[in-house]
């Protein structure tokens, strides 16, 4: 590279040569460019939360991590779940928009931050957190989660305030606002510690990630999930529900008997490829280019989900072929 001085007395010398209109069309399209490119480095604003009611007294919230579903009535509040921790500001304001009452308890169905990442501000308002005994006994962390509310990578674990102060390895009931809330533990699903709450009055079911509706699930094989769990504990949840149950999943709508079922029959049918091919010794890339969930992509896959079909069949294929 020249010396500065010799670009200096380049750039004086060369600059005055180039015809006036040349200069005028160069700095309108300069002018032009400058707000498209400065509209490109702001950054987006989150999308507001978006509220369902479910049943008189149950609302959902979506679109602050993992789905919430607020329960409420005479003796206060319940949240299934938190969302995630920079959300949670919002979800508390929305929630107190639209389910006025002391805010009681918080079930956690899984460790994962996009569940558990308002615990801490929902302590402060008094909430007891209900989870499985692993959120206390590992500080909040699950084997590849990072702490509720914590950054991430880090590995401090939770605040103290948002950890469960009641929790369960097998079963726990709420008796609250005149209906049973049964919190009953779902063995190696998505997680090994994953959670399911029942109402049984009022007929709702909440499956947190044992259930995306509409999209392929992760399972999570570094904390304990695996497909032969998550199928159980789908059966388990069909067994206990009718048409007329209302399935909060943990991502996505809520769903129908129906949706529940056809879900489990995915499952199924894509695991069933997945084994066959790890029998027959294939390789992931093999059994990738076979396509094994083509028939169910128009209904588990759109663009920007968070889990692809490929990220599907590789989750499957770890599980599958670890286990042999």
């Amino acid at each position: 590279m020249p010396p500065l001085s010799v670009v200096n007395r380049t750039r004086r010398a060369w600059i005055p040569q180039i015809p006036c209109v040349v200069v005028a069309c160069l700095a309108s399209l300069l002018a032009d460019a400058a707000p498209a490119q400065q509209a490109a480095i702001v950054p987006a604003r989150p999308a507001a939360l978006q509220v369902q009611q479910v049943r008189p007294g149950f609302s959902l919230v979506s679109g602050a991590g993992g789905n919430v579903l607020v329960w409420s009535g005479a003796e206060g509040i319940v949240l299934v779940d938190t969302g995630l921790a920079n959300r949670a500001p919002e979800l508390l304001e929305t929630v107190a928009r639209i389910a006025p009452g002391a805010l009681r308890f918080v079930v956690n169905t899984h460790a994962h931050v996009d569940h558990t990442g308002g615990n801490e501000a929902a302590a402060t308002r008094g909430a007891v957190i209900v989870g499985h005994d692993r959120l206390r006994e590992r500080s909040g962390l699950d084997a590849s989660a990072t702490a509720a509310g914590a950054p991430e990578g880090s590995d401090a674990g939770a605040a103290a305030e948002a950890l469960p102060g009641v929790t369960t390895a097998d079963r726990v009931s709420l008796h609250v606002n005149g209906d049973r809330l049964d919190v009953v533990h779902v063995a190696d699903a998505h997680t090994a510690a994953d959670l399911v709450v029942r109402w049984t009055d009022a007929n709702v079911v909440a499956l947190g990630d044992v259930f995306w509706n509409g999209q392929y699930p992760y399972i999570d094989v570094a904390a304990g999930g695996s497909l032969v769990g998550l199928v159980a504990a789908v059966e388990g949840s069909l067994a206990r529900v009718n048409v007329q149950t209302a399935i909060v999943p943990g991502h996505g709508a809520v769903a129908t008997r129906a949706q529940l079922s056809a879900y489990r029959d995915m499952l199924v049918a894509v695991g069933r490829k997945v084994r066959e091919a790890v029998e027959r010794g294939e390789g992931l890339q093999q059994l990738q280019a076979a396509h094994p969930t083509a028939e169910f992509d128009a209904e588990y896959f759109r663009a920007g989900a968070s889990i692809t079909p490929d990220d599907f069949v590789r989750n499957l294929y770890e599980d599958v072929a670890r286990r042999r």
